[in-house]
C-alpha cells in the first residue's frame, strides 16, 4: 500500500496518535488521550511493517497493544548496581600562586583605594593607630640646629620656629609610615628670602614620572574639584581667590592638564619597597589580609553577642490532662509580659507552666587562640614589638631588649634620612639665597647646618643617664664628655639651665640675707611689714651725729682727723743710688 492510501484510510478512520503527541503534551493532555483511547475515539495503530503491527510505545511512553494505556517511568539503574555508581570524574590538580589567592581577591587594586584603607584602618584600628603614631612621634621627640656660624644658626632657627619645622617632620613621619609616601610643598617668601610656610600634599591627587637626566622626579598635581571650582566658577568668592592663584595654573586646569610642580619646593619622601618603585608603600599595606581576618571574626563575634544578649524565652504551658485554649495562650502571654520588668514579680501557678531560657552559649566557638595568633602577626607586620603594646606578657627581658634595640636602629635610620632631605630640600638652598658662604683655604663653601637628634632610649634610659654621669663627673680621672651631652641627652638646653641656676642662686643669697635682716628687726617691725614690702639691709654700725667740735667715740686724733689713724711724721724715703749701683744702660752719658 502506497504512503497516500494509508493516509487516507488513516484519515478516513479512527485518528491515530503517534509517540510526538505523547510526549509534547501535558500530564492533564495524556490523561485526557487515555479517556479517548478507552471510549475507542483515537487509536495508536497507524502503520503495519509486513504482517508485524508496528507499535508506539518503544520508548515506553505508551502501551497500545489492545490494553489501556499504560504510563511507565523510565528507571535509570547505576552502572554499579546497589554499590552505587563507580563513575570518577578527573579534575585538574589546583596551581598555587600568591597573586590569586581567594583573600588577595578581595585586596584593593588602585593607590586611591590603598590610602582609603589605610586611613581607615589608623582610624578604626587601635594597633594600626598606636604603631603609626610611635613610628612618628618617638624618632622626632626633639630637633636642635647646629651650626659653627652663630648668625647662621639663629637665622635657620628663627625660621624653624616660622614654619613650625617640629609638626612637619612629625606629619611628613606619619604619611611616611601611613601611605608610604610624602609630599612636603614649600612656599617661599621672596621678600624675606626664606620659607614661608611647609604644607602635606594628598598623595591621591598627586602624579609622579620617573626621570632618566637626574635623580629628581616629575611631580604633578591632578587638580581635585575645588580648585576647579575655583577656576570655573563664577562666584564672587571663587573670582577672588582666582585671582591669587598663578595664570599658569588656571590655564592648566582649564585644558584639564595636570599642574607641573617645580622641584625647587616639591620634594618626594617615599618608602619604596624596591630600589626601582616610584610610589611608595604604606606599612599597613602587609597586614591587610589579617586585618580582614580579624574584622570578620570580630563581626561573628558581634553576632553571638546580639544572640546573647536577647535569646529566647521558651514558656510551655499544659500537660496530659491539661490542653491550653488560644485564649489560655494569651492569658498567659500577657502575664509574661506583665512581669518582664517587675523586678518584685511573683508568679504561683501549677506545673503544667515551664519556662526555658535557650541561648547560643553552647554553639559558641572559641576564637581566641585564632585572635591571639592574629595579633601577633599584625604587630610584626607594623613592626612594634609587643612589649611597647602590651608589656610583652610572654616576651623575655633579653627578647625585648633585642627587638627595642632592632627598633631603635630603624629609627636612627629614618632620622638620618630625614636629616638628609632637611639639609637638602630646606636648609642649602636658603644659604644660598642669604648667601652663606665661608672661606676655607682660599675656598668658598656653602654653609649648611646639621640636625642634632636627641637621644633614643626605649629600655636603657637609667643605664645610660648613669654612665653619662661617670663621664661627665670624671670618677677616677679625668672628664671625658661635656655636661652639654648630659643636658642634651635628657632634652634640655644648657644655656638656659645655667641661667636658671644662675637665676636660683641669686634668689638663694637675697634669701639668706633677708632672713639675717629680718633676725635684727624688733617683733614690732615685723608685725607692721606685709606681704608686698621689701626687706631692705641695715648697715652694720650706725653713724652717730656728731656735735661740731666731737670726736666720734672710741676714735682718737684731733678733731678733725680720721679716726684710727696715726698721722705722726711722715716716713723716712731710701738714699738715691750712686752711679756705681745703677746698671750700665742707666748711667748717665760721658761728657762731650
Amino acid at each position: 500500500m502506497s504512503k497516500s492510501s494509508n493516509y487516507l484510510n488513516n484519515k478516513a478512520g479512527v485518528p491515530v496518535i503517534s509517540p510526538n503527541i505523547i510526549k509534547g503534551v501535558s500530564q492533564y493532555r495524556r490523561e485526557a488521550l487515555e479517556d479517548e483511547y478507552q471510549k475507542g475515539l483515537i487509536t495508536d495503530r497507524y502503520s503495519h511493517k509486513g504482517s508485524k503491527e508496528y507499535s508506539l510505545t518503544e520508548n515506553s511512553y505508551v502501551t497500545a497493544s489492545g490494553n489501556p494505556i499504560k504510563k511507565e517511568a523510565q528507571v535509570a539503574t547505576p552502572s554499579g548496581g546497589y554499590k552505587g555508581s563507580n563513575d570518577a570524574s578527573q579534575q585538574a590538580p589546583s596551581i598555587y600562586s600568591p597573586l590569586w589567592l581567594d583573600s588577595n581577591l578581595s585586596l584593593p587594586r588602585d593607590r586611591a583605594t590603598i590610602n582609603a584603607w589605610c586611613r581607615s584602618f589608623y582610624v578604626l584600628n587601635p594597633f594600626v593607630h598606636n604603631a603609626i603614631n610611635l613610628h612618628s612621634t618617638y624618632p622626632i621627640s626633639k630637633l636642635n640646629i647646629k651650626c659653627k656660624n652663630k648668625k647662621v644658626e639663629n637665622f635657620f632657627n628663627e625660621m624653624c620656629e616660622e614654619i613650625d619645622l617640629m609638626n612637619i617632620c612629625v606629619n611628613i613621619a606619619q604619611e611616611y609610615y601611613l601611605l608610604g609616601e610624602a609630599f612636603p610643598f614649600a612656599e617661599y617668601d621672596e621678600l624675606k628670602g626664606k620659607w614661608s610656610r611647609i604644607v602635606i600634599q594628598n598623595p591621591d591627587y598627586m602624579v609622579v614620572k620617573r626621570t632618566v637626566v637626574d635623580n629628581e622626579p616629575l611631580i604633578f598635581l591632578k587638580p581635585d574639584d575645588n580648585l576647579k571650582r575655583i577656576a570655573t566658577s563664577n562666584k564672587a568668592a571663587d573670582i577672588e581667590q582666582r585671582k591669587k592663584l598663578n595664570p599658569y595654573i588656571v590655564d592648566c586646569i582649564l585644558k584639564g592638564q595636570n599642574i607641573p610642580l617645580d622641584n625647587f619646593q616639591v620634594s618626594h619622601i617615599a618608602r619604596r619597597i624596591s630600589p626601582y618603585e616610584i610610589r611608595g608603600t604604606g606599612l599597613p599595606v602587609c597586614v591587610f589580609r589579617q586585618i580582614m581576618l580579624f574584622d570578620r571574626l570580630r563581626e561573628s563575634k558581634f553576632a553571638q553577642a546580639d544572640s546573647m544578649i536577647n535569646p529566647i524565652t521558651l514558656v510551655k504551658v499544659g500537660s496530659e490532662n491539661y490542653k491550653p485554649t488560644p485564649a489560655d495562650l494569651e492569658a498567659w502571654r500577657s502575664i509574661f509580659e506583665q512581669m518582664q520588668f517587675n523586678k518584685d514579680f511573683k508568679l504561683f501557678t501549677h506545673e503544667g507552666v515551664d519556662v526555658q531560657v535557650v541561648g547560643r552559649g553552647q554553639g559558641i566557638y572559641d576564637i581566641s587562640g585564632d585572635i591571639t595568633q592574629l595579633i601577633k602577626e599584625i604587630l610584626t607586620g607594623l613592626q612594634v614589638p609587643s612589649v611597647l603594646m602590651d608589656g610583652g606578657s610572654d616576651t623575655t627581658y633579653a627578647n625585648g631588649g633585642v627587638a627595642l634595640d632592632v627598633l631603635r636602629q630603624r629609627y636612627m635610620q629614618f632620622r638620618n634620612m630625614l636629616a638628609n632631605w632637611l639639609k637638602r630640600k630646606i636648609f642649602a638652598p636658603i644659604s644660598k639665597i642669604q648667601d652663606f658662604y665661608e672661606l676655607e683655604d682660599g675656598v668658598k663653601n656653602l654653609i649648611v647646618p646639621d640636625i642634632d637628634w636627641n637621644h633614643m632610649s626605649l629600655f636603657d634610659a637609667g643605664d645610660y643617664i648613669n654612665n653619662l654621669l661617670q663621664l661627665t663627673s670624671g670618677d677616677g680621672g679625668q672628664k671625658r664628655v661635656a655636661v652639654h651631652e648630659l643636658h642634651r641627652s635628657l632634652g634640655f638646653d644648657f644655656n638656659d639651665q645655667m641661667r636658671k641656676i644662675k637665676k636660683e642662686a641669686v634668689a638663694s643669697e637675697i634669701l639668706k640675707k633677708e632672713t639675717a635682716v629680718l633676725s635684727q628687726m624688733t617683733l614690732n617691725e615685723l608685725r607692721a611689714l606685709t606681704d608686698e614690702d621689701e626687706i631692705q639691709e641695715k648697715d652694720d654700725g650706725e653713724k652717730k651725729e656728731l656735735l661740731p667740735g666731737e670726736s666720734p667715740e672710741g676714735a682718737g686724733g684731733a678733731p678733725g682727723e680720721m679716726p684710727g689713724l696715726d698721722l705722726g711724721a711722715p716716713p723716712s724715703l731710701p738714699p738715691p743710688p750712686s752711679e756705681s749701683d745703677l746698671p750700665l744702660s742707666a748711667a748717665p752719658p760721658p761728657p762731650k
